[in-house]
Parts: C-alpha cells; structure tokens; sequence
C-alpha cells in the first residue's frame, strides 16, 4: 500500500507544483479526470491525461499548494483505490484516486474530485 500512496502523493504534488514531466510519469495512458461542473459551467467533464496536462499548462489546473490527506485506501494485488482530502486556500477536493500497477509501477489511472469553494 506503501507505494500506491507515493503515487498520489507525486499526483498531488505535481499538480500543485505544475510539474508537467512529473505528470507525464505518474498518470497512466487511460488516465481520466471526471468531475462535475468546471468551474462556472455545469455538467459532468470527463479529461483524458492529455486534457488534464494541457490544463496544467495553461494554469487553469494546479500551481497552489494543497494540504492532502488519505481518509482511507483499499488496495487488492495490482489495484489502490482511496479518497483523499485535499485543501488550498481557496478550494477543498473530496477525491476518489484509483491507482494501478502497472509493469511493476503504480500509476494513477482516474481522478474523480468533488470540488467546494470556500
């Protein structure tokens, strides 16, 4: 469970940080980012990792340090799923991270934030 928790940990803190390359290694190729509502649009958006880094890119994602913690994480041989409390100054996530082994590396493989203004 140890290395499953490394990886959202470096999920988290490449976004926060905008560390495209970082990205690139920890998301999975099938990684997807669903979420309802996008900042004053309404509706459910589904980002692939392409999408998600290019949000990254153009600032409309990431570069504020959150405070994160693991309320709790179920992990089966090759597969963690957890929800995660994740807090900046302006927003809190109440996520859903599942993460996959991969060729012996966990990846995160989908993201699913439940976004709160504060």
């Amino acid at each position: 469970m140890e290395q499953a928790e490394k990886a959202i940990e470096a999920f988290v803190k490449a976004g926060d940080n905008r560390d495209v390359a970082a990205l690139h290694s920890i998301l999975h190729p099938g990684f997807q980012n669903i979420q309802d509502g996008f900042f004053d649009e309404r509706g459910i958006f589904v980002f692939s990792k392409s999408d998600y880094i290019e949000l990254i890119l153009t600032k409309q994602f990431g570069g504020s340090p959150r405070s994160w913690v693991i309320n709790n994480i179920k992990q089966s041989d090759n597969m963690a799923i957890a929800q995660v409390t994740l807090e900046s100054p302006f927003l809190i996530f109440h996520s859903l991270i599942i993460c996959i082994r991969d060729n012996g590396y966990w990846k995160i493989i989908n993201n699913t934030p439940n976004i709160k203004v504060k």
